[in-house]
């Protein structure tokens, strides 16, 4: 009989996921069939139906998590639900209506039918930040904890990958600009990580727990998804000039200025350039994996090697999409 996996929310990184799922298929005993549900699905649906099979796709469903009567039908006979669901940037409202009380919604409806929750948060989520993004990504994770204890979270780091809003950015920027800027001294570290290792962690996620392997039990814990490199500020800069053959003086900028210009820019329509003032304190802190493994975490290396999947490394990727 076919699984039922609702992706809730969509976009980059549950193309991915819609994509490991189908190949997983190929493969596999039992047949997952995913529906997309978001504000507006039709259009990531129609992208899918270009390439995944037919027998794979559900019709989509348009839901609203923020108006917990929308996703009553939307997870009907759901086995899985993965919670996609989130904004960078938005006011403190916004966030809360959608990374927290949204969230909340998503597993109260889960928990509803009784199927498995994946949900998508971040590193770096804490309930004591000033900063929204950070401080309700935290109270979400606390929230689908409460109503449905089994769920797995899954805090990637930076995602990359074609169609990125990281490197991609970057080298669309080096286009534009002189100059490349890093705020502060480009020392923050980050732990990039494949879209499509992400993308196959969560198909993992979504197996019925007799398909899992390796013994490790991934109900109610966490998994820091990030890559095999550490990198700074500064060199992820240097790949960004590496990678697209255009040579730019990566320059310092202090971060108030930085803060500044976050602080304006976040005032006008969204561009290439725009940033906020809280994306500028973001980069303040180093966004890489907890050391050592918490005892409620799941080491994310691990997990994939007992499936056989080695995580991918940015020299693999960006040759291949940077322009």
């Amino acid at each position: 009989m076919a699984r039922k996996v609702v992706l809730c929310g969509a976009g980059f990184l549950g193309s991915s996921i819609a994509t490991a799922i189908s190949r997983a298929n190929n493969s596999a005993g039992v047949l997952r069939r995913i529906q997309v549900s978001s504000r507006d699905p039709h259009k990531i649906f129609k992208k899918m139906k270009e390439k995944l099979p037919q027998d794979d796709l559900l019709p989509p469903i348009p839901v609203d998590v923020t108006k917990k009567d929308t996703l009553t039908e939307a997870f009907l006979n759901a086995d899985a639900v993965v919670s996609l669901v989130g904004i960078l940037r938005g006011s403190p409202a916004q966030f809360e209506a959608i990374q927290w009380k949204g969230a909340e919604n998503v597993a109260l409806a889960a928990a509803a039918v009784g199927a498995k929750l994946v949900h998508i948060s971040a590193i770096g989520a804490d309930p004591h930040s000033k900063i929204p993004y950070t401080r309700t990504k935290a109270l979400g994770e606390e929230a689908v904890l409460s109503y449905c204890p089994n769920a797995t979270i899954v805090r990637p780091s930076l995602i990359f990958g074609p169609g990125d809003g990281l490197f991609n950015r970057f080298a669309q920027l080096s286009r534009y600009l002189p100059v490349l800027p890093v705020f502060g001294d480009g020392g923050t570290r980050f732990q990039p990580v494949y879209v499509g290792d992400v993308g196959q962690l969560v198909e993992i996620l979504t197996r019925d727990n007799s398909d899992l392997t390796g013994n490790v039990a991934t109900d109610g814990r966490i998994i820091e998804a990030v890559g095999p490199e550490i990198l700074n500020f500064r060199q992820i800069m240097e790949l960004v000039v590496k990678y697209t053959g255009r040579f730019r003086p990566i320059v310092p900028v202090p971060w108030f200025v930085g803060e500044l210009q976050g602080e304006i820019l976040q005032r006008l329509p969204t561009n290439i350039f725009t940033v906020t003032r809280d994306q500028i304190n973001q980069l303040k802190v180093d966004n890489v994996e907890t050391c050592p493994t918490p005892r409620s975490h799941v080491d994310f290396k691990k997990l994939m090697e007992a499936h056989s999947y080695s995580l991918t490394s940015v020299h693999d990727v960006l040759p291949h999409y940077l322009k």
